[in-house]
């Protein structure tokens, strides 16, 4: 797994904390994925985008780590974007486990900065 985490780069809104995870997200992979949302969230954001544009495979402890994460962010009154487009693999782990409503889905990080709430596509024109 590689990890890169930017707060508040060049375009990026203030209070906003991108991860961007790419490679392989397996059981084997779960401390260091811990560890890096751990240090994103250590940063506070009130959005936390999570690009996933780059990861070919993804398992179970991985999904175990956006749940539990979405979850942080939501007792915290904040937003947890996954921004894609998301990769077959991962689709198709999010769509068979039936997560795939449970997330806020971005198609490009300019989407997620403008999400607000889980369980719809970021961008798609919904209202409250």
């Amino acid at each position: 797994m590689t990890e890169d985490r930017q707060s508040e780069p060049t375009g990026i809104p203030a209070g906003t904390t991108v991860l961007r995870l790419c490679g392989e997200l397996d059981f084997e992979d779960a401390r260091s994925l811990t560890a890096s949302v751990e240090a994103a969230l250590a940063e506070d954001p009130r959005v936390l985008a999570v690009d996933v544009s780059a990861v070919t495979f993804a398992d179970s402890s991985m999904l175990r780590t956006l749940v539990e994460t979405q979850q942080r962010m939501e007792a915290r009154e904040g937003t947890m974007v996954l921004v894609g487009p998301l990769t077959p693999p991962l689709r198709r782990l999010l769509e068979i486990t039936a997560t795939d409503g449970h997330f806020t889905i971005a198609d490009d990080l300019a989407q997620a900065t403008s999400a607000s709430r889980p369980g719809r596509t970021a961008g798609d024109g919904s209202r409250d």
